[in-house]
């Protein structure tokens, strides 16, 4: 059996979308990619996800409107949010909201990796 770790990038911007999906694919991951919340949610009503790591400011649906249903369908799947907006202010609602970890953009890719690695189930 297969056991690559899975992860669903969400994000409306296909440049960042395409630079996390390459890098991670290059660390030995299955990436999937999203353009916005609804699509990932049709994409994980038919595949898991080890991690996903959505955008908060995104068309259609928010990232937290995406972790609140992704929560509420796999409990298990643990949530990383980014965003370049007002950094301070959705850390503290990505929290109370209930991700498993923040990235402010701008970011390396490999301290993503580390937060990825960080709440990844083992």
């Amino acid at each position: 059996m297969d056991n690559t770790k899975r992860i669903l990038i969400v994000d409306d911007s296909d440049e960042l979308t395409q630079v996390i999906a390459e890098f991670l694919g290059m660390c030995g991951y299955s990436v999937f990619t999203a353009r916005d919340g609804i699509d990932a949610l049709r994409f994980m009503e038919k595949e898991t996800m080890d991690v996903v790591v959505s955008d908060i400011h995104m068309p259609r649906m928010d990232g937290y409107t995406l972790m609140t249903e992704i929560k509420s369908r796999h409990p298990r799947t643990p949530i990383i949010l980014i965003t370049g907006f007002s950094v301070s202010e959705a850390q503290k609602m990505a929290f109370e909201k209930g991700a498993d970890a923040f990235v402010a953009k701008p970011f390396h890719l490999k301290d993503l990796k580390g937060v990825i690695e960080s709440v990844m189930p083992h």
